[in-house]
């Protein structure tokens, strides 16, 4: 009996334990094919190639690019004045006002002017009159000559009193324009189109010749003047192109002239003032205005040259650009450092490190490592 309970005690334990370890088996089994899809391997997928913009790299004329600070100003900005004394009897335009040439902007009392005026024509028309009696005078005595009925110095006499009279009338005649010039002074008028930017005087104000009594500036054709250095002098003088920025339209590049090369401007500095001059109107510039002037002098020298999206800067200041290698149909690129030199017009002189006709990534370079597939973007 006792035998007995042994073996069936034994054949249970045993049948338990295959149990378990069947449970246990298929757990363990479950857990390994969740990992296995939770967890798959990462080995086994691709990785994506990354898609990039090259550019060939060429040789090109290099351009030395200057940048010259300069003011605006107009071509006419004067203070005006009248040229007779006289006392303001009325100002019709004040500080601010735009004004057309021949605009009346002051007057000057001029009722004793006006009196002076009168007289000199009522003068000049006595004059004319006597003038004309006098040739009347001698056409008679004329006639009476001719026909023995008076004498031939009365003929005489009468030729004499025309010359003095019609001298007499010429005086007149040339002060009563005096007259009329001295009175039309007395109104002063603008001598060219612009605005009023300062107004000097007042209503009862007594004025002198001379006295500023405006301040008118002209407000087209503008022009930027800057100085630059005299090694340029030669080189602008057989001409270069240039342009204009102003604060008024941020990265906007005005195309320009020059206007002219003043060549004695600061000896002392030993620079010389070129004048630019816009080629486009209506722009938002007014005289004083600060100005940039861009000017491209041609060095004369040809270059490898790159597109400036296509430098990698580091730190430590290094430069380099990434480099498409294409052997086989398969693309990858290489890092190589370059050293530069000018820059002009989103282009970059290459002194080293790359040579016309390769081609280097100018997008998509920003994460790229050495060796790396990559593809042509679309």
């Amino acid at each position: 009996l006792e035998s007995s309970m042994n073996w069936r005690l034994t054949t249970t334990k045993r049948t338990y334990s295959g149990a378990l370890q069947k449970a246990l088996g298929g757990l363990g089994l479950f857990a390994l094919c969740l990992a296995t899809e939770v967890y798959p391997d990462t080995s086994a997928v691709a990785q994506p190639v990354p898609p990039v913009e090259t550019e060939t790299v060429r040789e090109s004329p290099v351009i030395r690019k200057l940048e010259l600070s300069g003011s605006v100003s107009s071509p006419h900005a004067s203070q005006i004045s009248t040229l007779v004394e006289g006392l303001v009897s009325t100002v019709h335009y004040d500080s601010g006002a735009y004004v057309k040439r021949g605009d009346l902007l002051l007057e000057l009392d001029s009722e004793l002017e006006e009196a002076a005026f009168e007289q000199a024509q009522a003068q000049a028309a006595q004059a004319a009159g006597e003038v004309k009696d006098a040739k009347r005078r001698l056409d008679i005595a004329a006639n009476l000559a001719k026909r023995k009925y008076g004498p031939q110095n009365e003929v005489d006499a009468r030729a004499a009193e025309v010359e003095i009279d019609t001298a007499t009338h010429d005086g007149f005649r040339a002060e009563l324009k005096r007259r009329a010039v001295v009175l039309d002074r007395h109104r002063l008028t603008a001598p060219f189109d612009g605005v009023i930017s300062k107004r000097m005087v007042e209503v009862g104000q007594w004025v002198m010749p001379g006295t500023a009594v405006f301040e008118l500036v002209a407000m087209k054709n503008f022009r930027v003047d800057v100085p630059v250095p005299q090694d340029y002098y030669a080189k602008l003088r057989d001409g270069a192109d240039v342009a204009i920025e102003i604060d008024t339209l941020p990265g906007e590049e005005i195309p320009a002239k020059i206007g002219a090369l003043i060549p004695v401007s600061d000896p002392d500095a030993r620079t010389f003032t070129l004048r630019v001059l816009p080629t486009r109107t209506n722009i938002p510039i007014t005289p004083g205005m600060s100005a940039r002037v861009l000017v491209d002098l041609d060095t004369g020298r040809r270059d490898v040259v790159v597109n400036r999206d296509a430098l990698i800067r580091y730190p430590d200041g290094r430069i380099t650009v990434w480099v498409l290698n294409d052997d086989d149909d398969k693309m990858n690129v290489t890092e190589r450092r370059i050293e530069v030199g000018l820059t002009f017009d989103g282009l970059v002189q290459v002194l080293s490190g790359l040579e016309a006709g390769e081609r280097v990534v100018v997008r998509g370079n920003e994460s790229l490592r050495e060796g790396q597939a990559v593809r042509l973007a679309s």
